[in-house]
């Protein structure tokens, strides 16, 4: 019997129980060990697919629920800590998640949460929009500079960040990336913007060309080039991997971004974020989701199960409160799984309390920032949320400000507060004067392929950036795994 194995039986799981009680059916189709944004949303989208689902949820695994101030100061800088009212307002007026992901308003994110039913159940208070979507350079004087990512040709014209003759090419970028229709042959011409030695009528086949060959068909700027691969198509890592990616799948971001601009009503970003977190309304959404399929959620502690896993190996179920409950699988989030996951490195992750929106983020009501690596002295990028009394995150006044990082320096001999300094010294700037400041450092978790037996399906931690694309990743992934169907067609 492999190790994996051997610590995948001897896995405490903590969960709660309605009244003590055990669940009302011995056997379900999955058990979902996590109750956080992705244990939930994936036990919602396997629950509204037909699938009987318990999900188990003791509360312990990092990352889960929304805290107030008071928890957070606990959490990171441990019990008996002290705020100051006076300074910060009442600690149970804000409501702050560890990992905060907002969302694209349209598109397969949304159909994603529509599909689980958080969208319907989380209403009210339901959902606001983000007021701005921001990135950051260190300009060649080496003064940093806030500008919003480009969405459209009156963005372009406006922006300060790009020069005159780079707004000319972006614009005409701009028109055929919207007028593109993938089935109709038409819109893949350039039409009159053409190119000395291509002529006015070149068809751009998306299929035979890499994302980098497609940038440089429209000659744009380094600077133009990373707006458009790393703030619109959200596309991170090494500019390679450009040469790597079809030119139609940068495309399909490209218009996923521009479209999410269109899906609501006066959307001056194409972000949404619940209010109050997800940690806030989502747990007792999903209690109502999985109830509606005849599953069932229990959140409270106090019971404590085991793995099950057949002789020779395959898992069978859990144990919960000594009642053995049977099922065909079970996903897992990756801290119920020590014995399942690889430790891939480190997250940093800074909570600041303001009296006042980040600097040079235009009084912006809340924002997402990506402060790219390249312009922070760093391999990684940086990544900035704010939210306020709009979202229900922080009393009216304030602002809690959430930046995360991978940590690429040693933390030995350093507490979170001081690596936080050092990692994300970019960002301290647009932070003072600040009220009060957190910091912590988690570690970020990937399932060991070769240590899962079968039925056993372990999520990965919510990794350090601010928007929602490695969590339709990941779940896009394990719910394939479980019933072998894509989400998005499933969804449909």
């Amino acid at each position: 019997m492999g190790r994996g194995l051997r610590a995948l039986q001897a896995l405490a799981l903590s969960c709660v129980a309605h009244g003590g009680q055990a669940p009302p059916l011995s056997h379900y189709d999955v058990v979902v060990m996590g109750g956080g944004l992705k244990e939930s949303l994936l036990a919602g989208l396997l629950a509204t697919h037909g699938k009987t689902v318990l999900q188990l949820d003791d509360g312990a695994a990092a990352g889960m629920g929304s805290l107030d101030l008071q928890e957070l100061a606990e959490i990171t800088e441990g019990a008996g800590v002290r705020l100051s009212e006076q300074k910060l307002g009442s600690p149970s007026e804000y409501s702050i998640e560890r990992a905060p992901k907002m969302f694209m308003a349209g598109g397969a994110q949304l159909q994603m949460l529509v599909a689980s039913g958080a969208w319907q159940h989380m209403n009210p208070p339901g959902f606001k929009r983000v007021h701005r979507s921001l990135m950051y350079r260190r300009r060649a004087d080496g003064n940093a500079d806030v500008h919003r990512v480009l969405a459209n040709s009156e963005d372009v014209l406006k922006t300060r960040s790009l020069a005159t003759l780079d707004k000319a090419r972006v614009v005409q970028f701009f028109l055929w990336i919207e007028r593109y229709d993938e089935s109709d042959p038409r819109t893949h011409a350039t039409g009159p913007l053409s190119k000395v030695g291509l002529g006015s009528g070149q068809s751009l086949d998306l299929h035979k060309m890499s994302a980098a060959k497609f940038l440089a068909f429209w000659e744009l700027s380094s600077e133009a080039r990373h707006m458009v691969t790393r703030g619109m198509a959200l596309q991170g890592g090494p500019a390679k991997r450009l040469k790597r990616m079809p030119a139609l799948d940068l495309v399909h971001r490209l218009k996923r971004y521009k479209d999410a601009y269109r899906t609501f009503p006066h959307m001056t970003s194409p972000y949404v974020y619940p209010v109050g977190g997800f940690g806030a309304s989502l747990p007792q959404a999903m209690a109502h989701v999985l109830e509606e399929n005849g599953g069932t959620r229990l959140s409270e502690e106090g019971c404590v199960g085991e793995v099950i896993c057949a002789e020779g190996g395959g898992v069978t179920g859990v144990t919960s409160q000594g009642t053995a409950i049977s099922a065909d699988c079970v996903v897992s989030a990756p801290e119920y799984s020590p014995g399942c996951v690889t430790q891939r490195y480190q997250i940093v992750r800074l909570y600041a309390v303001l009296s006042h929106p980040p600097n040079l983020c235009k009084d912006a009501t809340s924002c997402q920032l990506l402060l790219p690596g390249r312009h922070c002295g760093r391999a990684h990028d940086v990544y900035l949320s704010a939210y306020g009394a709009l979202h229900r995150v922080a009393p009216k006044g304030k602002w809690v400000v959430v930046v995360s990082a991978r940590v690429e320096g040693s933390t030995e001999g350093l507490d979170a507060l001081e690596v936080a300094k050092r990692e994300l010294a970019a960002a301290l700037p647009l932070l003072k004067p600040t009220r009060k400041l957190f910091a912590e450092v988690v570690p970020y978790y990937e399932p060991s392929a070769d240590a899962l037996p079968a039925g056993m399906h372990v999520l990965a931690s919510s990794d350090e950036t601010s928007y929602f694309d490695s969590i339709e990743a990941d779940l896009d992934a394990v719910f394939q795994q479980v019933t072998g169907e894509e989400l998005l067609t499933a969804a449909r």
